[in-house]
């Protein structure tokens, strides 16, 4: 890969890079809230699913020295679970909050994203997507009026949705443990969710299956990740680490001599025209 700066249209905020033959456009596309939100939330899901595996199966057994309030290894387990789970809960929210509010502008009003749901019944990017998934194409689909394709759009709706599941099944499971807090209060206002699972052990069964949805898309998600990278070299996840990524440029074009002027100096007479 190397850099082609003779590749336009000119941009004073991107790199133009040329491979393949394939003009692209390295510009920023992941700010700072996004990458580290990105990073705190597996950090954070890493745990949960460690921790939780633990929970279901304490084979840790508790200290023998010192006081058992201080030293009860459960106990403590539990305790940064239930802080890592208002945690993550509170960056979802914050997450569907922009999906729903937050417009182009950065401003209260109709989410961005939610304006990209009709990609969703698009045939046409259904079929483009999965072609190129299932190698029947090279390229990859570009679609004008949303960031994600229709299979992305759906996977991330059915991830936060997730999310709030196990958050809300979450609190149902530590409010018995408490004796009063935010849990005890907000267990109290889903205790009609309970009831309609039939009883808090449904109500673990769920959470366990939702953990093992976040083990298995975690795993799909990387694998997507590095693949579509790899292939088409949009700098996908470098992009999650420096906020950079590449785009095609669709109306790049070849250079000519006034590519190469620098700017304020006339063009340098031509003398190799005949006549």
């Amino acid at each position: 890969m190397t850099t082609d700066t003779r590749r336009l249209p000119p941009r004073k905020d991107a790199v133009v890079l040329e491979r393949e033959g394939r003009p692209r456009m390295v510009v920023y596309v992941f700010g700072r809230y996004v990458r580290a939100a990105h990073w705190i939330r597996n950090a954070l899901l890493i745990w949960l699913v460690l921790s939780g595996i633990y929970l279901g199966n304490p084979f840790l057994a508790r200290s023998l020295t010192g006081d058992t309030s201080s030293t009860f290894t459960l106990a403590q387990v539990r305790g940064w679970h239930v802080a890592a789970g208002w945690i993550l809960l509170a960056f979802t929210i914050a997450r569907i909050y922009q999906f729903l509010f937050i417009n182009e502008r950065g401003r209260l009003g109709l989410g961005k994203e939610l304006k990209m749901a009709p990609i969703l019944v698009n045939w046409k990017a259904w079929r483009d997507q999965l072609a190129f998934y299932l190698l029947m194409r090279r390229e990859h689909p570009h679609f004008t009026y949303s960031n994600y394709g229709p299979l992305q759009y759906l996977v991330y709706t059915a991830l936060y949705a997730a999310l709030l599941i196990i958050s809300v099944t979450g609190i149902l499971i530590a409010a018995p443990y408490l004796q009063s807090g935010v849990a005890v209060w907000s267990a109290g206002l889903l205790s009609p969710i309970e009831t309609a699972l039939g009883g808090i052990a449904n109500v673990r069964t769920l959470h366990h299956v939702t953990m093992w949805f976040f083990i298995l898309f975690t795993l799909v998600h990387i694998y997507m990740a590095v693949w579509n990278s790899m292939r088409t070299g949009n700098l996908l996840v470098e992009g999650i680490i420096s906020g950079f990524a590449a785009k095609d440029m669709p109306d790049a074009r070849e250079a000519t001599d006034d590519d190469f002027e620098a700017p304020g100096e006339p063009a340098a007479e031509d003398t190799t025209k005949e006549g």
